[in-house]
């Protein structure tokens, strides 16, 4: 996983200045990097998504629920969406390629890297965490899980990649105020 923002832009040094410092009971932080993928279909369009996975050599499509695959990751949306995962952007543009909007029917993949940003939350509190700030129902349970749920009142994909390990995506927008509640969850533990 990649280490935290450079301070680029204004946006970035605000998550940078509201992001947690690591401590030995969690670590948080901005993956950078990563493509983020909306692949997208119309009733009888599954079948051209999983040929256009097929052909990278990519984990089917999750099921309701669940997250295929290890960078890249298949996470389930709902029966119309999944996002694609991935700092391989070979592999990012390939799908793109295959599935641009208006190339085959029923389906497209949509690049939404820039409208998306991730964080990785690693460690022993990250349930407790999770627990201040999500409904407990929506917290995926174990590793190869995922599920959209409402991080306070922001849209959030949450992916369990292992028991103590955690991706959430929330737009790019709401990210400090998404760090501000991560911070202030933290902060509750203690």
């Amino acid at each position: 996983m990649a280490d935290r923002l450079a301070p680029t832009s204004a946006l970035d040094a605000g998550l940078r200045a509201a992001l947690l410092a690591p401590t030995p009971a969690l670590t948080v932080r901005i993956v950078e990097g990563l493509r983020v993928l909306a692949l997208r279909c119309l009733a009888g369009g599954v079948a051209a998504i999983e040929a256009a996975l097929a052909a990278h050599d990519l984990a089917p499509l999750a099921k309701p629920g669940a997250c295929n695959g290890a960078d890249p990751w298949l996470a389930w949306i709902s029966p119309a969406e999944s996002l694609l995962l991935t700092s391989h952007h070979a592999v990012a543009d390939g799908v793109l390629r295959e599935l641009a909007p208006g190339r085959v029917a029923l389906a497209c993949a949509l690049d939404q890297s820039g409208g998306c940003l991730v964080f990785e939350l690693l460690g022993a509190n990250v349930d407790n965490v999770l627990q201040h700030l999500l409904d407990v129902s929506a917290i995926p349970q174990r590793a190869g899980q995922s599920n959209r749920g409402r991080l306070m009142d922001i849209s959030a994909v949450v992916i369990r990649l292992e028991p103590d390990r955690v991706l959430l995506v929330v737009d790019r927008m709401h990210g400090i105020y998404a760090a501000q509640w991560l911070r202030h969850a933290l902060d509750s533990l203690n």
